[in-house]
């Protein structure tokens, strides 16, 4: 129902004014930053255009056979298309979707997992792309003769991973769509699609979560969250549900102090202990908490910017106040081109690098961009 969205209350209303117009685009590109519930609300927006009972205000009813079949997120009326791992060596050519058993076991997991959370991001190892053997099963399936009275609906989430031939390949559905089918992109990278797919679609900018829906989801989901920590957690989360959850679920002023910590080593050349972070890091082989990381370190030079520019007030890491002005004095550097950097760093990680090589290599790199003052 349209009430487990958090926020998006401005979305949520176009969508169920286009619900009661009876007049269904063929296609709509969601699109807003990562983590706002872009894929939720297309999931919850396909239940109710097959809902039993519908209701637009409330939306669909979770209890008919429709709801709970598509509360799998695949079936006859319903596929979440999203990016697979790279085609075994003999297969690169044709893009086949050869799986190992441990692959299908990971995907059928990583469903469930959307399934029961549909603000869930879909990790799966080496995925780098949407396949075109994806794009060619929809256009096996949405030209095939549906159920009356139901709608087929394909979600694509982050769309922005389909490369060319891929796009070509969907492309063509776009231009003869069926009238009994819609296909729902989503992305937070709107420029990275193709300007003919973006001129095919109906788009719909997602919003920022509020402050208040984020402390709410605090108060409700870590209640024993400490007073002091809810603002710091909800600065940090930047309006991103899928944020603050990575956060929660990490020792996040630790994890933040570690960085510092970092940096301050790269600037003194203190190499052991540059070795000694990076080792704690990624003893566990945890990407999440990497990529969490240098997301932190992202804000960190972000609050660098804010510094400078002298707008305090809107400091995500308030309580590093003193050390942030102890950088800005005493340091300097070109914090546009680190954030841009880190972003790269950050994309890397969802293509199976090496995790220690990679913070070593960021280390290396961040090194001349940092001079004392």
């Amino acid at each position: 129902m349209w009430k487990k969205i958090k926020g998006q209350r401005r979305v949520i209303n176009i969508l169920k004014n286009v619900y009661k117009s009876g007049r269904i685009p063929h296609s709509f590109i969601f699109h807003g930053i990562e983590g706002i519930g872009k894929d939720a609300v297309a999931i919850e927006f396909a239940r109710l255009l097959n809902c039993d009972n519908p209701d637009a205000d409330l939306g669909a009813c979770e209890e008919c056979r429709s709801c709970k079949q598509m509360q799998q997120l695949n079936t006859i009326n319903f596929k979440f298309i999203t990016p697979l791992p790279a085609a075994k060596k003999e297969d690169e050519e044709t893009d086949s979707q050869s799986f190992s058993e441990s692959d299908i076991e990971i995907l059928t997991a990583e469903l469930k997992k959307k399934a029961a959370d549909p603000y869930h991001k879909i990790d799966l190892p080496k995925a780098n792309s949407i396949k075109i053997e994806s794009i060619r099963q929809i256009k096996k399936e949405i030209y095939l003769t549906g159920e009356k009275g139901k709608k087929k609906v394909y979600i694509i989430s982050q769309a922005d991973m389909m490369r060319r031939e891929a796009a070509n390949s969907f492309l063509k559905v776009l231009e003869e769509p069926p009238g009994d089918a819609l296909i729902i992109l989503t992305t937070s990278k709107l420029n990275s699609l193709l300007p003919t797919i973006i001129g095919r679609c109906q788009k719909v900018k997602f919003d920022a979560i509020s402050s208040h829906d984020l402390k709410n989801y605090i108060y409700e989901n870590h209640p024993d969250t400490p007073n002091e920590e809810i603002n710091l957690l909800v600065n940090l989360s930047n309006g991103s549900l899928q944020t603050l959850k990575n956060i929660l679920n990490c020792n996040f002023l630790e994890l933040r102090d570690k960085g510092i910590d970092h940096l301050r080593a790269i600037v003194a050349n203190k190499y052991l202990s540059i070795s000694r972070i990076i080792t704690s890091l990624t003893s566990a082989k945890d990407r999440e908490l990497v990529r969490q990381y240098l997301y932190l370190m992202q804000l960190w030079f972000r609050d660098i910017i804010i510094k400078k520019s002298q707008n305090d007030d809107r400091l995500i890491n308030r309580d590093k106040d003193e050390n942030i002005t102890n950088f800005v004095t005493r340091l300097n550097c070109d914090e546009y081109e680190i954030i841009n950097l880190l972003e790269m760093f950050i994309s890397d990680i969802d293509k199976n690098v090496n995790l220690e090589l990679m913070l070593y290599n960021l280390s290396y790199k961040l090194k001349p961009m940092i001079k004392s003052a």
